[in-house]
């Protein structure tokens, strides 16, 4: 638990806009999207935070507490951003949010390992009631911001 209090400030998603070499041939939404600056290698943060809860906790409820205060301020500023983008603004940020956040939790989920086959004695499995609110919000805003394809491209990105 202290590991993962310990990153805890790096799982707090900024986005960077790009400065354009010439703003009416470039699209700040696509720019921001290629060229994401430090948001990549945070993706690895949250990839580790996810290996640490599966590790270091072998109890369920232990494994879905601390899955839960990972994934929560995530869904929450999720649930902003959607907002924001369905009130009809041109403000590239809160998309780019969107995208960056539904990567992130991505990534968390990547930290678990597939699950076996045969299941081994004694294993326990992924907090699958978390990863259901995960997947049903990244569901909401797929539905709601269909017509950005960079959020299309967040969902189906391995």
């Amino acid at each position: 638990m202290n590991l993962i209090e310990g990153i805890r400030d790096l799982l707090v998603i900024q986005v960077e806009l790009p400065e354009l070499d010439d703003p009416e041939q470039q699209d700040l939404l696509t720019e921001a999207i290629n060229n994401p600056g430090m948001f990549d290698a945070q993706l690895y943060m949250f990839e580790t935070a996810g290996m640490l809860v599966n590790v270091l906790f072998r109890s369920k409820e232990q494994q879905t507490s601390l899955l839960l205060s990972i994934v929560k301020p995530l869904l929450d500023d999720l649930s902003v951003n959607l907002q924001t983008t369905t009130k009809g603004t041109q403000d590239v940020v809160p998309i780019v949010k969107v995208h960056h956040i539904i990567m992130a939790l991505g990534n968390v989920a990547k930290g678990f390992p597939d699950w076996p086959s045969p299941v081994p004695e004694g294993w326990i499995g992924p907090p699958l009631d978390v990863f259901g609110q995960v997947g049903q919000a990244i569901i909401v805003c797929l539905e709601a911001m269909n017509v950005f394809k960079v959020v299309r491209d967040a969902v189906s990105l391995p």
